[in-house]
């Protein structure tokens, strides 16, 4: 992995959101970073009101918590 800049990180996570709501396991392999700068980057764009992540307790595929982002 390269090194890149946090906007560009942000603009590659709106792209991907942009298809629809995301997985952040699934926007890792998308914006090709790992899952704890996306997790950041993520609360960034949550704060200025960009995005929304929503919080589920269980999976149904393996009984594990999860979150979903989206565009607002």
């Amino acid at each position: 992995m390269a090194y890149r800049s946090g906007l560009d990180i942000k603009k590659r996570i709106i792209n991907a959101l942009k298809k629809g709501p995301q997985v952040i396991s699934e926007m890792e392999r998308k914006v090709d970073t790992s899952d704890r700068v996306i997790k950041r980057h993520v609360a960034e764009l949550e704060y200025l009101g960009i995005v929304k992540t929503v919080r589920y307790e269980k999976s149904k595929k393996n009984g594990r918590p999860y979150s979903v982002v989206k565009l607002v």
